[in-house]
């Protein structure tokens, strides 16, 4: 019995021992490595940014000290979006490893704003895939005006369904509660139903009417109902 618990302090202090030698370790390899040449960047390559200054990046890439052992996608990436408002959609890291060191190549891909949200002040961007995003770079486009954002999280798909028809030519809309006003690069009012009552079939009558009359210059107002029901209102031919 003596014996047995001996063994079992003895196993608890060599676990201890070897936990305490590990944490030295994690602490201390860091600041080590920071302070060897071979660890530090010698050059540093930036590819697919489009609106994201570069100087973003290096700014990111100096918060690991320029080192390029600790340097990892995760925490880089993550870092890059807080700065950039979730801009960043993907990011590839490549270590080229060269006789004067190591060069880092990272390439970038940046959310692109396919519908561009306004509420108040606020500016949000969502890509083509319903993910938003607040990058202060990139440029508005397909603006909507809404004083409720749930309208755009909740029925992006719609709303992306009805530009996309439209072949994004769409000045800005208006999205509330009760309609959904859209005005075209043309000068033509379209007013659908409410984001949440948006369906297929208001959508491809609102599409067809639109195809109609965009080249009649007295068409300039269309408006669809839920059941499909188009009206045309415009000044006298």
């Amino acid at each position: 019995m003596k014996r047995g618990r001996r063994g079992t302090v003895i196993g608890y202090v060599l676990s201890f021992l070897w936990l305490f030698a590990m944490a030295l370790a994690g602490f201390f390899v860091p600041h080590f490595t920071d302070n060897i040449n071979f660890f530090k960047i010698k050059k540093l390559y930036v590819e697919g940014l489009e609106t994201i200054p570069p100087a973003v990046v290096v700014e990111e890439i100096k918060r690991f000290k320029n080192n390029w052992l600790f340097i990892n996608k995760q925490g880089l990436m993550s870092n890059i979006n807080k700065a950039t408002g979730n801009a960043v959609k993907d990011l590839r890291i490549h270590r080229i490893f060269g006789r004067d060191g190591v060069s880092l190549s990272i390439y970038v891909q940046e959310r692109k704003p396919f519908i561009t949200a306004i509420k108040d002040n606020d500016v949000i961007f969502y890509d083509s895939e319903g993910t938003p995003f607040t990058s202060p770079y990139a440029q508005p486009v397909n603006i909507i005006y809404t004083q409720d954002i749930e309208l755009i999280n909740k029925n992006f798909n719609k709303i992306k369904n009805l530009i996309e028809s439209l072949g994004n030519n769409i000045r800005e809309a208006y999205a509330t509660d009760l309609n959904m006003i859209v005005y075209t690069k043309e000068g033509i009012r379209l007013t659908l139903p409410s984001p949440f009552l948006l369906n297929t079939t208001s959508i491809k009558n609102a599409l067809s009417a639109y195809k109609t009359y965009n080249n009649d210059m007295w068409a300039r107002e269309i408006e669809v109902d839920t059941e499909g029901i188009v009206i045309v209102r415009g000044s006298a031919r």
